[in-house]
Protein backbone atom coordinates (compact mmCIF):
# COMPACT_ATOMS: atom_id res chain seq x y z
CA UNK A 1 0.00 0.00 0.00
CA UNK A 2 2.77 2.43 0.92
CA UNK A 3 4.58 1.59 -2.32
CA UNK A 4 1.49 2.34 -4.43
CA UNK A 5 0.91 5.61 -2.57
CA UNK A 6 4.55 6.55 -3.16
CA UNK A 7 4.23 5.82 -6.89
CA UNK A 8 1.00 7.82 -7.02
CA UNK A 9 2.72 10.73 -5.26
CA UNK A 10 5.66 10.63 -7.68
CA UNK A 11 3.26 10.55 -10.65
CA UNK A 12 1.30 13.48 -9.24
CA UNK A 13 4.50 15.50 -8.70
CA UNK A 14 5.66 14.69 -12.24
CA UNK A 15 2.27 15.78 -13.61
CA UNK A 16 2.36 19.09 -11.71
CA UNK A 17 5.96 19.77 -12.78
CA UNK A 18 5.20 19.04 -16.45
CA UNK A 19 2.08 21.24 -16.26
CA UNK A 20 4.11 24.09 -14.76
CA UNK A 21 6.75 23.74 -17.49
CA UNK A 22 4.22 23.72 -20.35
CA UNK A 23 2.39 26.69 -18.77
CA UNK A 24 5.30 28.90 -17.65
CA UNK A 25 7.87 28.29 -20.41
CA UNK A 26 5.80 29.99 -23.19
CA UNK A 27 4.90 32.88 -20.84
CA UNK A 28 8.54 33.41 -19.91
CA UNK A 29 9.59 33.11 -23.56
CA UNK A 30 7.06 35.68 -24.78
CA UNK A 31 7.94 38.01 -21.88
CA UNK A 32 11.63 37.71 -22.76
CA UNK A 33 10.94 38.46 -26.45
CA UNK A 34 8.74 41.45 -25.57
CA UNK A 35 11.44 42.80 -23.25
CA UNK A 36 14.05 42.41 -25.99
CA UNK A 37 11.87 44.27 -28.48
CA UNK A 38 11.24 47.05 -25.94
CA UNK A 39 14.99 47.39 -25.39
CA UNK A 40 15.57 47.59 -29.14
CA UNK A 41 12.93 50.29 -29.55
CA UNK A 42 14.64 52.61 -27.05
Amino acid sequence: MLHMTHNYLLGLIALVVSFCFTFYVPIGYFWFKARQQRNQNK
